[in-house]
């Protein structure tokens, strides 16, 4: 079931920072879709765009990268390769 107050997304990337911008996009469209107005929506982007960015930086290893954008009746969060990005709906 999806609806905006519960869901999940799970997919892998190249890590390469050109889907860095392609992960903010997904990240407002997300918070857009759960309620959220544009000046916090695009916030959150380019709070997942740095995070995404920072991993990219931190990490030489070649393999995709696991994100997961989810929502379960709290939060809206974009987990990258583990760490979690969150915006308080």
């Amino acid at each position: 079931m999806m609806a905006p107050d519960h869901f999940e997304l799970q997919m892998s990337v190249p890590r390469d920072p050109r889907f860095a911008a392609t992960l903010r996009g997904l990240a407002v469209h997300a918070a857009h879709y759960a309620g959220c107005p544009d000046g916090r929506a695009a916030a959150f982007g380019d709070r997942v765009e740095e995070a995404v960015r920072a991993y990219f930086a931190d990490n030489e290893a070649s393999q995709d990268v696991p994100i997961v954008v989810r929502r379960t009746a709290g939060p809206l969060e974009v987990e990258i390769a583990g760490r979690v990005v969150s915006l308080d709906l």
